[in-house]
């Protein structure tokens, strides 16, 4: 007769029997999340032309000869986080592009010495952009950092105090990078210069890889990709790169073409022009491209201004087009944070896909779960959502 197992025996088996059954549940389910249909080669080639491994050394300043200095980027970062270049005594530049908020507040409008009419844009990665603001009416970086400076509800300041305070507190660092006493140099030089400081400081401002960079690295070679992106994710990145269109202004690796589109975004007030209102702007400043204190040879480095599309009735009501990354971690959204979740954004293109004031929005054909992957797939481009998901 054959003996019975002891206690102990039936106590060990039960507890191996039921380590193996969630081992077999737990590949099942991880099966589930990482079962995909394999990507076409023209949806790996953009997914992969996203990843932010792709992006390139920042494209030389032009009109900025002081871009990539450092101790002009250290005077700079001073300068960004000194509120006593403001009105008040309280507002810097860092008070609305809070760096704990993807380098932008969560404002509807920005708020300085007053209201602002417009929301306050992101400043992550603009070295790699060529035209500033909601509407592109700077043509430099240096040249946007000077005008909320003189902005009544912003800094509320002038270029007069500008180099009183910079003689103040900054005369040292000035001397060595700009080879001048700011007491005695013009005061429109020393503005210039200050924009140039802060700009050099914004140029080290650098996006963080995201669990979207991961997965688009691991692509090369595989199949079914790998299961750092979930079962609604990954439909929300086909959707991005093929039937939303979404890549068509979204792409490269900021996920920003830098141009100026019609989102059908509600007015929320008075009508904004945006891009359409912005050319004579762009050149009614001493501080442009072609302007006497740009560091630019106009003969050689101004193809973006020359070749200016500047068709007024085309670009009315169009504003820029801002990068993707972090988009999650900053609601609101659009230029007039009208917006506050991405949930209501993507809602709005689909109402308004193909009408006059979104010609350029193809999510009129988008299901409701079509919407929830997209947005799903957006909180993949956040730097703080890298834990890797099963």
């Amino acid at each position: 007769m054959r003996a019975e197992p002891s206690a102990s025996s039936r106590a060990i088996w039960l507890l191996l029997a039921a380590f193996y059954f969630c081992v077999v549940l737990s590949n099942r389910s991880n099966a589930a999340e990482t079962e995909f249909t394999d990507w076409t080669p023209r949806e790996l080639a953009l997914i992969q032309s996203l990843s932010l491994s792709q992006l390139r050394p920042p494209p030389p300043s032009p009109s900025n000869r002081y871009a990539d200095n450092p101790s002009a980027a250290s005077l700079g970062r001073a300068i960004f986080n000194d509120a006593r270049f403001s009105a008040n005594g309280k507002v810097s530049c860092a008070t609305c592009h809070r760096q704990d908020y993807g380098f932008t507040d969560d404002l509807p409008r920005g708020l300085g010495i007053g209201v602002a009419n417009r929301r306050t844009m992101p400043i992550v990665a603009m070295a790699y952009q060529k035209w500033f603001f909601w509407d592109g009416r700077a043509d430099s970086l240096w040249s946007q950092t000077l005008g909320p400076l003189e902005n009544p509800v912003e800094h509320g300041i002038d270029r007069h105090q500008v180099q009183q305070l910079v003689s103040l507190h900054y005369a040292e660092p000035y001397r060595q990078v700009f080879k001048g006493d700011p007491t005695s140099q013009p005061v429109n030089q020393v503005f210039a210069n200050t924009g140039k400081a802060l700009a050099a400081h914004v140029r080290t401002l650098m996006p963080q890889t995201t669990r979207f960079d991961y997965y688009a690295d691991t692509l090369p070679g595989q199949t079914n990709g790998t299961d750092i992106l979930t079962k609604s994710e990954k439909p929300g990145l086909r959707l991005f790169v093929g039937q939303a269109k979404c890549v068509n202004c979204h792409n490269g690796p900021m996920l920003t073409n830098g141009e100026f589109h019609h989102s059908g975004t509600p007015a929320n007030g008075e009508p904004d022009p945006g891009r359409g209102a912005a050319f004579d702007a762009l050149e009614a400043t001493e501080f442009w491209f072609f302007g006497k204190w740009s560091d630019a040879d106009p003969d050689v480095n101004s193809d973006h201004i020359r070749f200016l599309d500047r068709d007024t009735h085309k670009y009315a009501g169009t504003f820029k087009t801002p990068s993707l990354r972090s988009v999650a971690d900053r609601p609101p959204y659009m230029h007039n944070g009208t917006f506050t979740s991405l949930a209501q954004v993507l809602n709005n293109y689909r109402t308004v896909s193909g009408s006059p004031l979104a010609d350029e929005i193809f999510h009129g054909g988008l299901s409701d779960r079509d919407l929830i992957d997209l947005e799903a797939f957006l909180g993949t481009l956040s730097s703080n959502s890298n834990q890797i998901h099963n």
